[in-house]
């Protein structure tokens, strides 16, 4: 079988596939206060902070969280995905990090998504 290989995505997209400069352990510098087992609507409600009021931190990797989830890799899930807090919080600290495998992975994942309804001759949005 033939598919699509970190090479190929760095060659079509410029990503690097590894850098000299990413954290490794893709764990962030400290934790922050994310409520994240809601759903989409409960979890701004409550990690939305106070009109006219700066912009914490949490609030920063709050708003990181929901945008990773529901614009970046458009999850289809009714509640956060967990997997996502630990990005959130490093590209809030400005981290360098390499997303080749996750971007990867979850570009089958939506291609065998898409696969299964093709094949059973569903509908489904691409």
């Amino acid at each position: 079988m033939v598919g699509i290989s970190l090479l190929d995505v760095a060659a079509i997209t410029g990503l690097p596939i590894s850098s000299p400069e990413l954290t490794s352990d893709m764990e962030p510098n400290r934790e922050y206060r994310i409520v994240h087992m809601t759903s989409y609507s409960e979890f701004i409600a409550q990690n939305m902070g106070q009109e006219n009021e700066p912009v914490t931190e949490d609030e920063h990797v709050a708003f990181l969280f929901y945008w990773l989830n529901a614009i970046v890799f458009c999850s289809r899930s009714v509640q956060m995905q967990k997997l996502f807090l630990a990005l959130a919080a490093l590209l809030h600290e400005g981290n360098g990090f390499n997303l080749a495998k996750l971007l990867l992975g979850h570009l089958f994942e939506e291609l065998g998504y898409l696969a299964n309804f093709l094949r059973n001759n569903s509908r489904t949005n691409v």
